[in-house]
């Protein structure tokens, strides 16, 4: 059954990696593109996909580090110092949700208003 679970959340893992590269790769620049498209500074258009990769990255490192933890070898398990940095910078993303949403409104309501 250990064996079983070891093998499990490695796959998870991969498949965590995975679909992190395929977001990063392939679903940021189409967003890219179609902002691009509706805001003329490209400038902060890149850095708004800039925060999600980081975003991406962030949540992908968090469910690799609640993965190796599920393991429950002791080597693996240091990988838990990890966390609370981590942790600091998911609720960085709380705040920056809303910072973001304020700016894209008004980045909406100034192109609707041309």
């Amino acid at each position: 059954m250990a064996v079983e679970e070891w093998i499990i959340n490695l796959l998870k893992i991969v498949f965590v990696i995975v679909a992190g590269h395929i977001a990063i790769t392939r679903i940021v620049p189409l967003l890219n593109d179609f902002l691009l498209s509706f805001v003329k500074n490209k400038k902060s258009v890149d850095s708004f996909t800039s925060l999600i990769d980081i975003f991406v990255i962030v949540l992908v490192a968090t469910k690799i580090v609640e993965f190796a933890l599920n393991i429950q070898n002791k080597i693996i398990g240091y990988v838990s110092i990890l966390g609370p940095g981590l942790q600091v910078l998911t609720s960085v993303f709380e705040y920056l949700k809303w910072i973001l949403l304020a700016l894209i409104l008004v980045i909406a309501f100034k192109n609707t208003k041309n």
